[in-house]
């Protein structure tokens, strides 16, 4: 038994990192740009379907197929902000609309796809291999999600950290008047930081649709979860949502062992639930 409960913990954390980036991009578009981004699934999905046609259509590797699924990705970001995003931050009370207009060109995004590809889901085969130790697995598709996920959680953090463009970053994030104050470009580091979550959203999608199979509903499902997991965390909080992201991996995993899917992920928002009305700001957001 104690072993089935490594193997569940293990598969689970190979499906919280994927979160874990999924639910950054959004974090990010909140915490500089504070706004919600409800195209973020779609650009995921777009993500997910890059690695399927590379794989299927292409015949590239799927290591191949990752990189190319960021760059959709960005560019995805990109027609989000020149579209929904940077025309409305021009007016005073343009960040209340930018929900609706990024659900907005989501809907137009899925739609298209659904009549370009229609709606049967589709398998990727990722990478190939097996790693077994004392009795639990990983595939090595998973062990790869989980340290594709960590390399780019640390590059994000040294890119905040240690460069001139995150530093503009958190500067707008703490006060965008302050920060053309001091001469940075707003605009340019608004739409910036849009592509960058965008293309960390691909980068999601691509890790995840090995193990979670591709569908154009892909991008619903997971921008619930994000947004949810991203709440949980504390918005504009980014180690509070891979915190939380991973821990709703494990939960769904060890839940599945004991319920159905439908009826774990029932709990584990409930779970959420709970967490937010006790704590409205989430685990690591700070008092209100």
């Amino acid at each position: 038994m104690s072993e089935v409960l490594l193997q569940q913990l293990l598969n689970g954390l190979s499906v919280g990192f994927g979160y874990a980036l999924i639910a950054l991009g959004l974090t990010l578009a909140f915490g500089v740009l504070h706004i919600i981004n409800f195209g973020h699934g779609e650009v995921v999905m777009l993500g997910a379907l890059t690695v399927v046609l590379a794989t299927q259509r292409l015949h590239l590797p799927y290591l191949a197929a990752v990189p190319l699924a960021m760059a959709v990705g960005a560019l995805a970001g990109w027609l989000f902000d020149a579209l929904a995003v940077s025309p409305l931050l021009r007016r005073t009370d343009g960040r209340t609309d930018i929900l609706l207009t990024t659900f907005a060109v989501g809907v137009l995004v899925n739609q298209a796809v659904l009549s370009v590809w229609g709606p049967a889901p589709a398998r990727v085969d990722g990478l190939a291999g097996r790693i077994d130790l004392a009795g639990v697995g990983l595939t090595a598709q998973r062990l790869f999600v989980i340290g594709a996920s960590i390399a780019a959680l640390a590059l994000l953090d040294q890119l905040a950290r240690r460069t001139r463009f995150g530093v503009e970053m958190r500067a707008l994030a703490q006060s965008e008047h302050a920060a053309r104050v001091v001469g940075i470009d707003v605009r340019s580091v608004g739409t910036r930081a849009f592509v960058l979550a965008a293309a960390v959203g691909g980068l999601g999608g691509a890790l995840l649709a090995p193990i979670a199979s591709y569908s154009p509903m892909l991008g619903q499902a997971v921008l619930i979860k994000a947004f949810v997991i991203v709440v949980l965390g504390g918005l504009g909080s980014a180690g509070g949502a891979v915190l939380c992201a991973l821990g709703v991996g494990v939960a769904e995993a060890l839940l599945g062992l004991a319920m159905e899917e439908g009826l774990a992920a029932m709990t584990v928002y409930s779970l959420m639930l709970v967490v937010l009305l006790v704590r409205p700001q989430g685990l690591a957001g700070g008092a209100r």
